[in-house]
């Protein structure tokens, strides 16, 4: 275990965490919200500190990162805990249960692991990632001396504080956002909208971002919803990051309803392409929804398949066609 940053101490040996806007007060002995801070005789502790439930090459577009080195292999890493509770998630053994198997990677050897599994930079998630920021934070500095970049693919739940150091430290993120309703975030969900909105908006002027959001039929597709989410998002400063829209299958306590039809899928999308430049949906393996287009001319720039990725674009990044200059960072 290692002490936590980002807490105060309280009376009669009780402190209050103060990571993620929950901002727990926790008795001696006793947990944080996330299953990973740990007071202990006064004191808080990451008790995850340097432990991996999952360390794995991968696609970067996997995450999914489409915008950022596209067609590079990533070291993704896995710890345990959230800091929500989604009934849906596809992680769950890792995230919400706690009883996943770890093996403890210090900070030190994680740039090596990358060059050994052939990855360009490391990625930072599958569980909660921002439970073990002491971890991160001792971590990015040595994977950018290597020569590597850091992605962090999170919920977006994190005290102003906390992110503000980790923002220099991070070269892309990847916020999943679970709705656009503050009931279905707070009932189901277990998170505040308002303050994962407001950390999307910070993130996009500093770093690169991408937003994913999950599409459930009939529990959060709402059509007057997702239209005030493609507009939010549409007006995001100083431009409007790629969308991933992810399709939903049946996971952890959600059997129901069954996952969402693809004909939906391809219609929302068209949607949020009205306003949008660049959206894309995941959990479908089909071309058209995974290729960028040019948003001038519509030429196709980059093409992903399950085994291959064609990058079309000029050595600036241009359009192949018209020149228009696509965002994205290699």
């Amino acid at each position: 275990m290692k002490e936590a940053r980002f807490y105060d101490k309280l009376s009669e040996g009780g402190v209050q965490c103060l990571l993620c806007p929950y901002q727990c007060p926790i008795s001696p002995s006793r947990h944080g919200k996330c299953g990973v801070r740990l007071n202990r005789n006064g004191k808080l502790y990451n008790k995850t500190y340097g432990r991996l439930s999952m360390e794995k090459a991968a696609p970067v577009e996997t995450i999914p990162l489409y915008h950022f080195h596209p067609g590079s292999t990533v070291l993704l890493v896995g710890g345990i805990g959230c800091t929500m509770h989604c009934p849906f998630c596809n992680t769950w053994r890792i995230s919400q249960a706690g009883g996943a198997r770890t093996r403890l990677v210090p900070p030190e050897d994680l740039a090596a692991l990358a060059e050994e599994k052939g990855a360009s930079g490391v990625v930072f998630g599958v569980n909660e990632p921002v439970v073990c920021l002491e971890y991160i934070l001792d971590a990015a500095p040595l994977i950018r001396e290597a020569g590597r970049f850091i992605a962090v693919a999170t919920n977006g739940l994190i005290s102003q504080k906390p992110l503000f150091e980790l923002l220099p430290l991070v070269d892309a993120f990847l916020v999943d956002l679970k709705g656009f309703d503050d009931r279905f975030y707070q009932n189901v969900c277990g998170g505040i909208r308002e303050e994962i909105l407001r950390n999307i908006v910070t993130i996009n002027i500093r770093s690169h971002l991408e937003i994913s959001g999950i599409i459930i039929g009939g529990t959060n597709d709402g059509e007057p919803e997702l239209d005030r989410f493609f507009q939010w998002v549409a007006n995001l400063q100083p431009c409007p990051p790629p969308l991933h829209l992810i399709r939903y299958f049946p996971d952890f306590q959600y059997r129901e309803p069954p996952a969402t039809d693809p004909m939906r899928m391809y219609y929302l999308q068209e949607m949020a392409r009205r306003i949008l430049p660049f959206v894309y949906l995941s959990n479908m393996e089909e071309r058209e929804a995974n290729v960028t287009y040019c948003p001038s001319c519509k030429a196709p720039c980059i093409i992903r398949e399950t085994d291959r990725v064609e990058i079309r674009t000029g050595k600036d990044n241009s359009c192949p066609e018209c020149g228009e200059k696509i965002p994205i960072v290699t």
